[in-house]
């Protein structure tokens, strides 16, 4: 009987293709070889679902815009010692002001030992505001022409100059003041002079609400703060932010093409989007309000994804040169190697960056009670997240796909594809004669039929001396 001898054990470190486990000092001395390109599919799958799931959130929640969008009046004021702040208490009290649909919010301190309630309310027009808007329409001039100098009694004076080409009536301003619910005005005009006296304006909505919030808050009316935003004004922030994005990507698309190529720049617009995309869907899965602090964080964050994806891309570009000089590697292999060099320097830096984005988020909002600076905190926590992984996980793997359907890349591709099955036939003991097909560069096992096939060696010039007498 005859019995085979188990194959010696060869240390996994010399089994081309097979890796030891990595160790923490790989990470540190960049000497990971994670196979990012090699599970491409799953990453496409991954950020496939994101996209798809914030999509169907941004559709269906849609986003929490703040006042300074949609635009809206806003209360805050802080509670005095010994006074605790309820939601549905605050409720009740402004339910028969009629505001009924206020948002109401109690921002309370790390230590608890301090609150302050904001309000924020559709758009109140002040009876001064009204009376303001309509002189303005009617002269055709803007609201901040019309002056308005308060009395003790509780009324006051409008004062208005029109312009020149425009003659004032006093039927006229009368007509225009009917809808302001101002009682018996008393008109004067003095050529292109307009007065307007009011004995008495209607109570103001926004007083009321200052008058009911300071009492709860056991405040004066000085201490409320006040900001009313129009939605004209909502709407050209909105505008701008627009135009600052699309300007951003301009700016991008050809930085990139300039410095790299245009399939990089391509790869990184994805990649940005990818960034965008996600963020908003965060922002509506939790409800975040959208400030113009949001838009400001939302231009950081895609300067920190950028800058990730440039410094792979830079990478990428160093041993795409060397590649070009030795034809020895794929480029979705040349790729992989480029990301295990900057693996180290991406986490650092997003480690690095996260730091004080934590300090805003917990110092500033949790312990100082600035919401202004948490906005900006979670827009840039969740920018940082997502955009570390799309430099990784996203632009490079596309760019990776791209290129390698170029001509020489593909080539190189199948040719490179070849070699592991020959290499295995020949560890087998199997002959290895010339292929035909091949115009006899390369060689292929005998008796497998067609490709793949393996590179020959140089012939040695004693072999070749050989070859020659056997032919004699």
């Amino acid at each position: 009987m005859t019995t085979t001898a188990p194959p010696p054990s060869v240390p996994s470190e010399t089994i081309p293709g097979v890796t030891r486990r990595h160790r923490p000092s790989d990470l540190y001395h960049e000497r990971t070889n994670f196979q990012f390109i090699k599970h491409s599919r799953r990453w496409l799958i991954l950020s496939g679902t994101f996209m798809v799931l914030a999509i169907l959130l941004l559709t269906v929640r849609g986003l929490n815009f703040g006042i300074d969008f949609r635009g809206g009046t806003s209360w805050q004021v802080n509670m005095q010692a010994g006074k605790h702040a309820k939601v549905t208490e605050v409720r009740d009290l402004l339910r028969p002001l009629g505001f009924n649909d206020a948002k109401v919010s109690v921002l309370s301190s790390s230590a608890g030992n301090s609150q302050s309630v904001r309000v924020e309310a559709r758009v109140v027009t002040d009876p001064v505001g009204k009376v303001q808007n309509a002189l303005a329409s009617y002269s055709k001039s803007t609201q901040a022409a019309v002056e308005f100098r308060q009395d003790s009694t509780g009324g006051g004076a409008f004062l208005l100059t029109t312009k020149p080409t425009f003659t004032p009536t006093k039927d006229g301003v009368i007509a225009a003041l009917a809808g302001t619910g101002v009682a018996n005005p008393n008109v004067t005009i003095s050529g292109h002079d307009i007065t307007v006296q009011v004995g008495k304006l209607p109570p103001s909505p926004i007083q009321a609400v200052t008058t009911a919030l300071a009492k709860y808050a056991n405040a004066s009316s000085n201490d409320v703060n006040i900001s009313t935003v129009g939605p004209t004004w909502g709407h050209d922030v909105s505008q701008k932010a627009l135009k600052a994005m699309l300007v951003f990507f301009v700016l991008l698309a050809i930085y990139l093409s300039v410095r790299f190529e245009w399939k990089m720049s391509a790869s990184a617009i994805v990649a940005v989007i990818h960034d965008i995309i996600f963020t908003v869907g965060v922002y509506a899965l939790f409800g975040f309000q959208v400030t113009p602090a949001t838009i400001t964080a939302f231009l950081t964050i895609l300067g920190f994804s950028l800058y990730d994806t440039v410094v792979v891309f830079d990478k990428v570009g160093e041993f795409q040169r060397s590649m070009t000089a030795t034809g020895r590697t794929t480029y979705a292999d040349m790729v992989n190697r480029a990301l295990n060099a900057v693996l180290m320097r991406s986490l650092s830096t997003s480690l690095v960056a996260l730091l004080p984005v934590l300090s805003l988020l917990i110092v500033g909002s949790v312990i100082l009670g600035a919401t202004a600076l948490e906005d900006f905190a979670l827009a840039l926590a969740a920018g940082l997240f997502i955009g570390s992984y799309s430099s990784i996980f996203v632009a490079a793997p596309l760019l990776a796909w791209w290129k390698e359907q170029e001509p020489q890349y593909r080539a190189l591709r199948d040719r490179r594809r070849r070699v592991p099955a020959a290499a295995a036939s020949a560890s087998l003991g199997v002959p290895v004669v010339p292929s035909e097909d091949s115009g006899g560069d390369l060689e292929r096992p005998l008796g497998v039929p067609g490709p793949p096939a393996v590179p020959r060696g140089p012939i040695q010039p004693r072999a070749r001396q050989q070859r020659r007498r056997k032919r004699r």
